[in-house]
């Protein structure tokens, strides 16, 4: 019996130490760059050190979702044609 009640403290807090570091219900979670809007995703997409959605993440100059890579001048994001212009 005493082996059970350990197993179950054990697990509540684990649960409670992934829930700390993914953000859940803390008053630091993540907030989108692009949108200012909270990121209740499952993975966080972090380019050059701030947080994204994956919609919200654009070129700059001619806002085309910004898929596979992206180029940074200036602090702004860009597709590879519009950063190499």
């Amino acid at each position: 019996m005493l082996n059970d009640i350990k197993t179950e403290d054990r697990l509540r807090t684990d649960a409670d130490s992934l829930d700390r570091m993914i953000g859940g219900d803390s008053p630091g979670q993540a907030v989108c760059e692009g949108c200012t809007r909270i990121i209740s995703d499952r993975f966080l997409l972090r380019v050059n050190d701030v947080s994204w959605h994956e919609e919200c993440l654009q070129c700059a100059a001619c806002q085309q979702p910004l898929t596979a890579t992206c180029f940074c001048r200036d602090s702004k994001l860009y597709c590879k044609t519009d950063y190499q212009q």
